[in-house]
């Protein structure tokens, strides 16, 4: 039995001041209202009916009964500030400053125990503070050509993270606040039309994702079950390990090739267009692990047929072209006994699209 009753509310505003033709300000305020209330109870039935103090203590060491009521209010008002200066047609310079929040929350699952009993303090979720700096310019040094460069930098205090505990009874994954994560990183990108027929473009982003302290993070994979002094272990300190899901270094490519062409008899562009992804290797773990690490890979995707703005259009895609295996999550799996799980990515794709737009 578990049961969440949850209330937000929101007010907020935006103004573009226009200083200047040249020079706009652009401030921001939000207020929030959270209350979350939980109810969580869990019964275990079944498997072997004894006394035995020893035997039922093994038991309830694979699963037990839990259960435990929980709740959360918060306010939350938050700002942004952004500041544009556009010197001419070509040069667009901007800077921004702005505070966020991911609302308080509470875990409707089985938590990890302490003194035999559901860790409670881990039932209520602290909101995320969220402080981001961004100072970026997009520029169009030629008529058929724009390049952008972006450096941001993002603190988070109390950064929601989806975990799996490695305790024996848990059996499940919980949500927890790390103390602080750092995101800080650059973004460049170019478009290029070389001539009616021909364009191209591409990204490239740096990302530094770490956590700055997180004291309190479930084991990784290679030590569940660990114990000292014959007492299990449930938390590691992982300040400084890496964040997962993000990768180092990943990047975008692509091109097309269009040309006029008729189809059914009606005005279209027949087109033969390859884009691509790349990223290098990332975490897959809350807890960095050495088992759970993926693999950077490259994705490659096309397309051909004729396209329309108005009426009708075909094409023939195809995703991931040179079937590439590859990793999109590896997870601890449920049961905590020391194994995991792969989340796939799709193998080579193909399909065909018709379309006809009004």
């Amino acid at each position: 039995k578990a049961s969440i009753k949850s209330t937000s509310a929101a007010a907020f505003a935006n103004v573009d001041w226009k200083v200047s033709e040249k020079f706009h300000v652009q401030p921001g305020v939000r207020f929030n209202y959270d209350k979350k209330d939980v109810d969580y109870k869990r019964t275990t039935y079944g498997g072997l009916q004894t006394t035995d103090a020893a035997l039922l203590a093994l038991k309830n060491g694979v699963y037990s009964n839990q259960s435990y009521t929980a709740s959360a209010e918060e306010n939350n008002f938050t700002y942004n500030i952004t500041v544009a200066y556009k010197p001419n047609h070509r040069i667009n310079a901007f800077a921004s400053y702005s505070t966020s929040f991911k609302p308080v929350g509470v875990n409707v699952a089985g938590l990890p125990t302490k003194n035999g009993k559901a860790d409670t303090s881990l039932a209520v979720i602290k909101p995320e503070d969220v402080k981001h700096y961004e100072i970026g310019v997009k520029t169009t040094p030629l008529n058929n050509f724009t390049f952008n460069i972006t450096v941001h930098s993002t603190d988070i205090d109390n950064y929601q993270t989806n975990v799996q505990s490695p305790e024996l009874g848990v059996n499940r994954g919980y949500i927890a606040n790390a103390d602080k994560v750092r995101v800080q990183g650059v973004e460049v990108d170019a478009n290029y039309r070389v001539d009616k027929h021909f364009s191209f473009y591409g990204s490239v982003a740096y990302t530094d994702a770490k956590y700055v302290k997180f004291t309190n993070a479930p084991l990784p994979l290679e030590e569940t079950g660990k114990t000292v002094n014959n007492v299990q272990v449930a938390f590691k300190d992982i300040s400084g390990g890496a964040l997962p899901g993000i990768s180092k270094w990943a990047s975008s490519f692509g091109g097309e090739y269009q040309t006029a062409a008729s189809l059914l008899g009606k005005p279209n562009k027949f087109f033969v267009a390859l884009d691509g992804f790349q990223r290098s290797t990332f975490s897959s773990s809350p807890s960095p692990s050495a088992y759970l690490n993926i693999q950077g890979y490259t994705l490659l995707n096309g397309r051909i047929g004729f396209k329309a703005n108005t009426g009708f259009s075909a094409f023939v895609w195809a995703r991931n072209i040179l079937d590439k295996d590859y990793h999109e999550q590896l997870l601890p799996a449920g049961g905590n006994a020391g194994h995991y799980a792969s989340v796939l990515g799709d193998p080579r794709t193909y399909g065909i699209t018709f379309k006809y737009v009004f």
